[in-house]
């Protein structure tokens, strides 16, 4: 058990506002832990967390402790957790989502729609969204939010199991047969994971979307490059299909333009699974999906996933190893932050490391 009471955390004060500040370490509730965190890592929505374009609602206030990709190993163990057969030493990954578990949601499994969300008097939480997160040297959560990790993972991978098991459902939830053409738009991170588990769950040809560096890496892990900058996307898919269309479309882009393309791209009787977040609501042809049974599914992140994810990583159906370009201490988080953002020498996956010194 830690005998220390205070840690290193990135505390956000404000828009952009962030320094690094000595704060209490948190004390566990009965069904939760708290962990030493080896591995951070930056999610494509912290730099929006950060930058507040979500004022009032991902953090409901200020200072905030942002941060949700994560892993770590069990240093405190709260009572019911104990009962529950966890254990100092448990070395552990995360998600972002702990549902209330009462809810009509929760009881269908679908924790990540729960009905009490943004009440954690309730007992929900979303972890370095509105909840504390893990870009600190200590972290609280329940254990509805962690999964165990094999001794053979080193935590710094296991890290990358909560971007990895939401792609793994946006997959899924395409209702891809093995087989089957897949189509994925946006090559981020998000989009190269979707690569990796269309891939691994026995997709055909998978074409990706995008341009510069990540294009190219895309077509590394072996899908059919299309530059959208460049080609004619619509007209290639085409060609590439004899005019049929893919059946299941993956939008992992967030944008208008993509999701529009995406209503156009897929096959009659295909589905097209959202999982990029546009800023701005697009037009959609809607009546060409209704006639043609094309069905739009939205998904929000990854219930029931995490541990299908860690199988794959173990079992060596996945590897992620490609995409973990970067690391950075705590202290540095500012200069991490920049190379995320601005993709610099190549920068997809960017870990922070809180506990790391000098």
């Amino acid at each position: 058990m830690t005998t220390y009471h205070e840690m290193d955390a990135l505390v956000l004060k404000g828009v952009r506002d962030f320094s690094i500040e000595r704060v209490s370490i948190p004390v566990p509730g009965d069904d939760e832990v708290i962990c030493k965190v080896d591995t951070t890592y930056i999610c494509g929505t912290d730099p929006h967390i950060i930058g507040g374009d979500f004022p009032g609602f991902w953090p409901t206030a200020f200072p905030f402790i942002p941060g949700h990709e994560w892993s770590g190993t069990v240093t405190v163990v709260g009572a019911k957790a104990a009962a529950l057969g966890w254990r100092e030493g448990d070395r552990v990954c995360a998600i972002s989502h702990c549902g209330c578990g009462y809810c009509s949601m929760c009881l269908k499994g679908r924790y990540n729609i729960c009905l009490n969300y943004g009440h954690e008097e309730r007992g929900h939480r979303q972890y370095g969204h509105y909840t504390p997160g893990a870009y600190a040297q200590y972290m609280r959560t329940s254990v509805k939010s962690i999964f165990k990790i094999p001794d053979e993972m080193e935590l710094e991978y296991a890290a990358c199991v909560d971007p990895l098991s939401i792609a793994l459902y946006t997959v899924k939830r395409s209702r891809m047969e093995p087989g089957d053409d897949v189509l994925i738009l946006g090559t981020g991170p998000q989009g190269l994971m979707a690569v990796l588990c269309a891939k691994a769950l026995g997709a055909g040809r998978i074409f990706a979307v995008g341009n510069g560096d990540r294009l190219n890496k895309a077509e590394e892990l072996g899908a059919v490059p299309i530059n959208y900058r460049n080609d004619d996307v619509l007209g290639l898919l085409r060609q590439f299909t004899e005019g049929k269309g893919v059946p299941a479309v993956l939008e992992c882009a967030g944008t208008a333009a993509s999701l529009q393309l995406a209503c156009l791209a897929a096959s009659k009787g295909g589905v097209i699974s959202v999982i990029g977040i546009p800023h701005t609501d697009p037009s959609i042809p809607l009546k060409r999906m209704v006639l043609d049974e094309v069905e739009l599914v939205g998904n929000r992140a990854n219930p029931n996933t995490a541990q299908e994810a860690i199988d794959l990583l173990v079992n060596n159906r996945i590897d992620l190893h490609p995409l973990l370009t970067h690391r950075f201490l705590l202290k540095d988080f500012k200069e991490a932050l920049q190379t995320f953002e601005d993709r610099i020498d190549g920068a997809i996956k960017v870990a922070v490391k809180p506990n790391e010194m000098d």
